[in-house]
């Protein structure tokens, strides 16, 4: 049975390790010789102003020689200034941030959802003097793909910085990807430790490897559930970009 490399990657909106803002071919040399067949990736810009106007996600899938590309869009606007959640979500045609998946395999179904927001804003402090902390909208994005053994589910999503409501959005998509056949991969920056990831999802195999920070790795919060098969040679990688590793494992269906 043909196994299925998959990659999960928070790109930090294509920040370059030392923090600025890169070109396209910048953002395409940090994903050049990279073999894999999916791709989940998070903070995707979308003809922002900070990073140079360009369709990340076009430029990435160009640099893997993968075909077939979907974009989610959490907010749309100028994530600087004006900006608003998005409407609609799924392949949004104007400046946005949100997920995105690539794929070496023909996408035959795929849907976008806004995930439970919970909170928008909580009082803080900036400096000395109060304030509001903004409570970022999550989307999630799911797709079905005619692999070389059949059809299987793929799901990309950045969840919360607040664990609770980052949990209680796992469950959310996790269930949506209930109806999309046995075999499925559920990956993105969860920022959730791999013990509450298996409380939440206990019947899906789930890899393990260091992602953060990129430079010295000290906890995982970038994670690929799987469920239907198992996964081997699951490792981190430090790209050229980003504050996050990558993390690469590959699936075998049982």
């Amino acid at each position: 049975m043909t196994s299925v490399r998959v990659l999960t990657a928070n790109i930090q909106s294509g920040l370059s390790a030392a923090g600025a803002p890169t070109t396209g071919p910048e953002l395409a040399a940090a994903f050049t010789g990279i073999e894999t067949d999916v791709v989940l990736l998070q903070e995707v810009d979308r003809y922002q102003n900070r990073s140079n106007r360009i369709d990340q996600v076009s430029i990435i899938a160009e640099a893997l020689g993968l075909s077939h590309h979907r974009y989610a869009a959490a907010l749309a606007g100028n994530v600087r200034g004006l900006r608003w959640t998005a409407d609609p979500i799924g392949q949004h045609p104007g400046p946005a941030y949100g997920v995105a998946l690539v794929s070496r395999f023909p996408i035959t179904a795929w849907f976008a959802t806004r995930l439970p927001q919970g909170v928008r804003r909580l009082p803080t402090l900036k400096g000395l003097r109060p304030g509001w902390w903004v409570h970022e909208p999550r989307v999630g994005l799911a797709a079905v793909l005619q692999g070389p053994d059949g059809p299987f589910a793929v799901a990309c999503t950045h969840l919360s910085l607040l664990p609770p409501v980052a949990g209680r959005q796992l469950q959310t998509l996790l269930s949506g990807v209930d109806g999309l056949g046995r075999r499925a991969i559920v990956a993105g920056d969860f920022n959730l430790p791999t013990r509450t990831v298996r409380r939440i999802a206990p019947d899906w195999h789930l890899p393990e490897a260091l992602t953060f920070p990129a430079g010295t790795p000290v906890r995982q919060i970038d994670h690929i559930l799987v469920r239907g098969g198992t996964t081997v040679n699951t490792a981190s990688r430090r790209l050229a970009i980003s504050d996050h590793r990558v993390l690469a494992t590959e699936v075998h269906w049982a």
